[in-house]
C-alpha cells in the first residue's frame, strides 16, 4: 500500500470506511497499481482503471 494511501485512510474515516466494504481482490489490485493515491478521486480513479468501475 502506498504512503500516500496510507495518510488517507488514517486522516479520513470516511474514505476508509468506504475502503474497508471494497472487496479484497480490488483491494489487491489497488495496492499493487503503483500510484500514490492521495485522495478521494485518485482511489476512485485507479478502481475504475483496475475494474472497470467503481
Amino acid at each position: 500500500m502506498t504512503n500516500g494511501l496510507n495518510e488517507l485512510l488514517a486522516n479520513n474515516s470516511e474514505i476508509s470506511q468506504y475502503y474497508s466494504s471494497l472487496p479484497q481482490s480490488v483491494k489487491s489490485e489497488v495496492n499493487s497499481c503503483g500510484q500514490d493515491i492521495c485522495s478521494l478521486d485518485d482511489l476512485l480513479r485507479i478502481i475504475k482503471q483496475c475494474t472497470g468501475s467503481c
